[in-house]
């Protein structure tokens, strides 16, 4: 883009030179032909000036040869009177024709006309008056001052032409001199642009030409390293025609790895080292790589013992011999395909494995945690079949103990359920209004009446809002299995606060007991299914409880905080969306 645009300027700034060059030459030749022609106008006036002087003269020659003639008698005076006579008519015409064009003078010299021929009439009418009486002097003298009067008005018409033959002099010289001092500061101011112009154009040229001689010598070293890098390149290198897709230059390494000989290769095309089945595909992609961008893909190769390597093959177009063509790397991942492979399948037993002990734990925990309730279930309602003698107070102990038994296998199941629709993405965000001061008041109570809890469970509202968009049976399942945790987990008689607060966008739930603590090495696998402390001792527990309540945050879009210390207690904070 950089190259077209320089070759643009200079190309442009050539025209532009020439262009410059040719309008100072025009405007240099018609100011040349202007001061030409001015320079013929003032010797026009100049002619008519000498023309109308001429005219002065030959009266005065007349004059002059009358008086002569009269003072002496010598008739060779009257030679000179006929021929200024003669002259005067000639001199007269050439004087009209040089004002031809001059509307002023032409009327000047019209008028000047009948007074020279007056003139003239009196000089011979002196001439003749004399030749008839000589002693005749008070005539003469007469026809002297009327000859006086007549010259001094042609003189005056004269002057007249004169001045303004001066003027249009004057004018014209100024006119010249005022075209040539043009004609000059354009010539220099064009002429000095243009060798700028044209200074700077070949400097640019210049510019282009050193730099062109650069990326030559840049070009030329490049190529040097190229095929150095092509040589000693640890991979398979190989460039194809991209038209024919016959293989132009390989690689030793090539040569090597695939087992065909430099003739070979140059022989074959791409598709002689693909196998059979893979050859649509492969030219497929082929024909539909970009040409500006790098390309990198995963084929199979065939070499020439017939063994298929899976190949990493990286590529890109360049133009190679003043063809098209691309540049392969093809680097043998056979090796690490199969190291992926087993390392795939190890992961896969792994999880296998872990999927195995899961179930297994899980069924030991299915089997515990039901066998302990239904032996409750089972004995308690034998005793009351057996002891119809019992009291109301025992009867109804042993009926609290059949629910409490029940409720606990309830929950476990819902647990479960709840946990397994989690992971399957099953479980749905069902969200509605919902009176939170109210929902938790009654969890509370539900939570104290079912397990006879000897806790004291604190609620605290701290909300001016009461009602949120929020799924009733996932915050249930929250709520529930937190307190239970506080519930188990701390010493009788002890304190757990339920606090519930608002932030500008949140719901904040906040569970604190006093109770055994978490470690902080075991804060780390907290919401990981059937985990447990390692200080509950003999308190029941499925290990469930939090990765269910981890389940439940993340689909109401909250998140989950525990800060724990052994022996002093946890605090659990749950910030769901206030909707």
């Amino acid at each position: 883009m950089k190259r077209l645009l320089e070759r643009k300027i200079l190309i442009g700034g050539f025209a532009l030179a020439v262009l410059i060059l040719t309008i100072v030459n025009t405007i240099s030749y018609q100011n040349t032909a202007k001061v030409f022609t001015t320079q013929k106008q003032v010797e026009a006036s100049y002619e008519v000036l000498q023309k109308v002087r001429d005219i002065l003269t030959t009266l005065r020659d007349a004059e002059r040869a009358r008086r002569g003639y009269i003072i002496t008698g010598k008739e060779s005076y009257l030679e000179t009177y006929d021929t200024a006579l003669k002259s005067i008519n000639t001199e007269l015409s050439e004087a009209k024709n040089a004002t031809f064009n001059n509307q002023n003078q032409r009327h000047r010299l019209n008028l000047i006309e009948p007074l020279i021929t007056k003139r003239v009439n009196l000089i011979k009418t002196s001439i003749k008056l004399y030749k008839q009486n000589q002693s005749d002097t008070e005539t003469q003298i007469a026809l002297t001052d009327k000859g006086l009067l007549l010259h001094d008005e042609i003189w005056r018409i004269i002057t007249q032409i004169e001045n303004e033959e001066q003027l249009l002099l004057q004018h014209r010289r100024a006119e010249s001199e005022k075209s040539f001092h043009f004609t000059t500061l354009i010539t220099i101011a064009g002429s000095c642009f243009s060798f700028s112009l044209l200074f700077s154009v070949y400097s640019l040229l210049q510019a282009q030409i050193k730099k062109r001689q650069q990326l030559e010598s840049v070009l030329r070293e490049s190529k040097k390293r190229y095929r150095k890098l092509f040589a000693v390149n640890p991979h398979p290198l190989w460039v194809y025609d991209l038209a024919t897709l016959k293989f132009l230059v390989v690689n030793e390494v090539a040569v090597k790895h695939y087992g065909y000989s430099q003739a070979d290769f140059l022989s074959m095309t791409v598709k002689n080292i693909l196998p059979s089945e893979d050859i649509e595909s492969v030219m497929k992609r082929i024909y539909q790589l970009s040409p500006t961008i790098k390309q990198t893909a995963i084929e199979r190769h065939k070499k020439q013992d017939g063994t298929i390597i899976d190949v990493e093959v990286i590529s890109h177009e360049l133009i190679f011999r003043g063809r098209c063509a691309r540049l392969v790397l093809a680097r043998d991942i056979t090796i690490e395909k199969q190291a992926r492979e087993a390392e795939e399948i190890r992961r896969n037993l792994e999880k296998e494995l872990e999927l195995q002990e899961l179930k297994t734990r899980f069924f030991s925990m299915v089997s515990h945690e039901f066998r302990t309730p239904l032996s409750t279930i089972l004995i308690s309602t034998q005793v009351l079949e057996n002891s119809k003698e019992w009291s109301e107070e025992k009867k109804r102990k042993n009926l609290q103990r059949i629910q409490s038994s029940a409720k606990t296998m309830t929950q476990l199941l819902t647990d479960i359920l709840t946990l397994t629709r989690a992971e399957s993405g099953k479980l749905e965000f069902k969200p509605h209004p919902l009176n939170l001061e109210d929902f938790c008041h009654s969890i509370v109570e539900e939570i104290q009446f079912s397990t006879g809890t000897q806790q004291d469970i604190i609620f605290i509202h701290q909300c001016l809002e009461k009602i949120a968009c929020m799924d009733e049976k996932i915050l249930r399942s929250i709520l529930t299995n937190l307190l239970d945790n506080a519930i188990k987990y701390s010493p009788q008689n002890s304190k757990i606060y339920f606090t519930l607060t608002k932030n500008s966008e949140q719901a904040i739930f906040q569970i604190q007991d006093r109770g055994i603590g978490i470690s902080q090495e075991e804060q780390e696998q907290l919401y990981q299914a059937f985990q447990r402390g390692q200080n509950v001792g003999d308190v029941p527990g499925t290990g469930l409880g939090l990765a269910v309540v981890k389940k439940c945050v993340e689909l109401h879009g909250g998140s989950i905080n525990v800060e724990s210390q052994l022996e002093v207690g946890t605090t659990f904070t749950v910030l769901l969306p206030w909707m």
